[in-house]
Protein backbone atom coordinates (compact mmCIF):
# COMPACT_ATOMS: atom_id res chain seq x y z
CA UNK A 1 0.00 0.00 0.00
CA UNK A 2 1.42 3.38 -0.98
CA UNK A 3 1.92 6.01 1.70
CA UNK A 4 2.11 9.77 1.42
CA UNK A 5 5.45 11.51 0.71
CA UNK A 6 5.53 12.94 4.26
CA UNK A 7 5.82 9.46 5.81
CA UNK A 8 9.33 8.99 7.18
CA UNK A 9 11.13 5.77 6.16
CA UNK A 10 11.17 4.63 9.80
CA UNK A 11 7.41 5.22 10.22
CA UNK A 12 5.54 2.16 8.98
CA UNK A 13 2.03 3.31 9.91
CA UNK A 14 -0.54 3.66 7.14
CA UNK A 15 -1.88 7.05 6.15
CA UNK A 16 -4.87 8.41 8.00
CA UNK A 17 -7.07 10.32 5.60
CA UNK A 18 -6.14 11.98 2.32
CA UNK A 19 -3.08 14.07 1.56
CA UNK A 20 -4.12 17.44 2.97
CA UNK A 21 -1.07 19.58 3.76
CA UNK A 22 2.45 20.45 2.65
CA UNK A 23 5.27 20.48 5.19
CA UNK A 24 8.24 22.72 4.34
CA UNK A 25 11.67 22.64 5.95
CA UNK A 26 13.96 25.63 6.56
CA UNK A 27 15.23 25.39 2.94
CA UNK A 28 11.64 25.26 1.56
CA UNK A 29 11.94 21.63 0.51
CA UNK A 30 8.48 20.17 0.91
CA UNK A 31 6.47 17.01 1.18
CA UNK A 32 2.71 16.63 0.89
CA UNK A 33 1.12 14.39 3.44
CA UNK A 34 -1.83 13.14 5.38
CA UNK A 35 -2.36 14.82 8.74
CA UNK A 36 -0.76 11.95 10.68
CA UNK A 37 2.50 11.76 8.73
CA UNK A 38 2.69 15.53 8.25
CA UNK A 39 2.43 15.97 12.03
CA UNK A 40 5.28 13.55 12.63
CA UNK A 41 7.45 15.14 9.95
CA UNK A 42 6.78 18.68 11.18
CA UNK A 43 7.59 17.62 14.75
CA UNK A 44 10.96 16.29 13.61
CA UNK A 45 11.94 19.42 11.66
CA UNK A 46 13.65 22.48 13.08
CA UNK A 47 11.98 25.63 11.66
CA UNK A 48 9.39 23.67 9.67
CA UNK A 49 6.16 25.14 8.33
CA UNK A 50 2.85 23.61 7.31
CA UNK A 51 0.34 24.80 4.72
CA UNK A 52 -3.04 23.37 3.81
CA UNK A 53 -3.59 22.19 0.25
CA UNK A 54 -6.52 23.81 -1.60
CA UNK A 55 -8.77 20.75 -1.23
CA UNK A 56 -8.01 20.20 2.49
CA UNK A 57 -10.71 20.35 5.10
CA UNK A 58 -10.91 23.54 7.14
CA UNK A 59 -8.28 23.70 9.86
CA UNK A 60 -6.03 20.92 8.50
CA UNK A 61 -2.80 22.92 8.77
CA UNK A 62 -3.78 24.19 12.21
CA UNK A 63 -4.44 20.65 13.47
CA UNK A 64 -1.06 19.46 12.16
CA UNK A 65 0.74 22.45 13.69
CA UNK A 66 -0.92 21.97 17.09
CA UNK A 67 -0.29 18.21 17.14
CA UNK A 68 3.40 18.55 16.24
CA UNK A 69 4.63 18.79 19.82
CA UNK A 70 8.40 19.16 20.35
CA UNK A 71 10.40 15.93 20.24
CA UNK A 72 13.96 15.02 21.13
CA UNK A 73 15.11 14.89 17.51
CA UNK A 74 15.25 18.21 15.64
CA UNK A 75 16.30 18.28 12.00
CA UNK A 76 17.31 21.31 9.97
CA UNK A 77 16.34 19.99 6.55
CA UNK A 78 13.89 17.52 5.07
CA UNK A 79 16.83 15.64 3.51
CA UNK A 80 18.21 14.93 6.99
CA UNK A 81 14.98 13.14 7.90
CA UNK A 82 15.40 10.76 4.99
CA UNK A 83 18.96 9.70 5.84
CA UNK A 84 19.02 9.86 9.64
CA UNK A 85 18.80 6.44 11.33
CA UNK A 86 16.27 6.09 14.15
CA UNK A 87 17.52 6.96 17.61
CA UNK A 88 18.52 3.99 19.75
CA UNK A 89 16.85 3.75 23.15
CA UNK A 90 19.10 4.54 26.12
Amino acid sequence: MARCPAALPTDHTPCVGPVAVTVLDADNAGADGCELHATRLLAALDHGHVFALPHASAGAAHRVFKAAAPQDVRLHRLADALVTPPATPS
